[in-house]
């Protein structure tokens, strides 16, 4: 099975977080090592999906694997929360997350199709414990923004999540309607799907976790 280059590209850029922090060699602790925990998650789904594409198989379910991931998200977010109360209230939500994605696939997934129920609520949920994490730091910084990894990576994640939201909701619009349009829909979004991941990396290379 051929990938489209984009596709491939979109997604080999996803190991950058991987590579920077092999390159700068730090200690990634707290939030950096959760989040490059993520990231391991997702680039082994990578390997994992393109490996059973080549032999033929079926992988739809290896994208529910990778949603399920978006705990580990939450779990790095809540190291970077100013207040007790955010930082108990993500790691809580880190559970409740695996708890609800584990509902929604029984009740109204196939894991034999893409993910109409609980990939969208991973990514919504995602995207706004990242906004809210860029905003509420860098209403209270005093520092050069461009200089904190929390920044650099919530930034990251705020993009990557926003953009597959919008991918689940035109998925879902041409669920049952129009399949033959789909790899362009891919296409486009593994091309986005660039800048994140090299915005997450350049936050793993920051010198000091602020």
């Amino acid at each position: 099975m051929r990938v489209p280059l984009l596709i491939t590209l979109g997604a080999a850029v996803e190991a950058a977080p991987l590579v920077a922090a092999l390159v700068v060699r730090r200690p990634q602790h707290g939030a950096r090592f959760w989040i490059l925990a993520w990231t391991g998650v997702m680039v082994g789904c990578d390997i994992l999906s393109y490996w059973t594409a080549f032999h033929g198989m079926h992988n739809a379910w290896i994208s529910y694997a990778a949603t399920a991931a978006g705990a580990l998200v939450l779990w790095g977010l809540s190291y970077w929360q100013a207040g007790v109360t955010e930082r108990l209230t993500l790691r809580v939500a880190a559970f409740l997350f695996l708890a609800v994605w584990v509902v929604l696939t029984v009740a109204f997934d196939d894991l034999s199709l893409p993910s109409r129920a609980s990939a969208p609520m991973g990514n919504t949920v995602c995207l706004l414990a990242a906004a809210y994490t860029l905003l509420a730091r860098s209403i209270r910084s005093r520092e050069d923004l461009l200089r904190q990894d929390w920044f650099w990576v919530s930034a990251g994640l705020a993009f990557y999540f926003g953009l597959w939201s919008a991918m689940d909701l035109m998925r879902g619009l041409l669920f049952n309607r129009n399949f033959a349009l789909w790899p362009s829909l891919d296409a486009v979004g593994y091309a986005a799907n660039i800048l994140p991941w090299l915005a997450i990396a350049r936050g793993v290379t920051c010198r000091t976790e602020t």
